[in-house]
């Protein structure tokens, strides 16, 4: 598959995506509390691949820079969406490749 063919996969799965549990919420939560004990103020965070920007909410409150990116434009804008409505100042979604 080619990013641009996995990139409309992402873009017409977002919303359904979106609107899935986490399955394990509790291993989710041990596994940001482990980050989360190995981020500093000061730091800069680049995410790849952060889907509709839960971890990044989540973290991003907790450094200097937090730049989330994903190849499907459906899911930044969901992340947009959720970051909408509680602004963390650090928090930037972009939609990029790793390339």
């Amino acid at each position: 598959m080619s990013i641009a063919s996995d990139a409309r996969f992402w873009d017409r799965s977002s919303r359904k995506y979106a609107m899935g549990a986490i399955a394990d919420q509790a291993g989710y939560e041990r596994t940001l509390d482990r980050t989360r004990a190995l981020l500093e103020p000061g730091d800069r965070v680049l995410e790849l691949g952060c889907g509709t920007g839960t971890t990044a909410l989540r973290l991003a409150g907790d450094v200097q820079d937090y730049l989330a990116t994903d190849i499907s434009a459906g899911m930044i804008a969901i992340a947009n969406e959720k970051h909408a409505a509680g602004p963390i100042p650090a928090l930037v979604f972009r939609t990029a490749t790793v390339e």
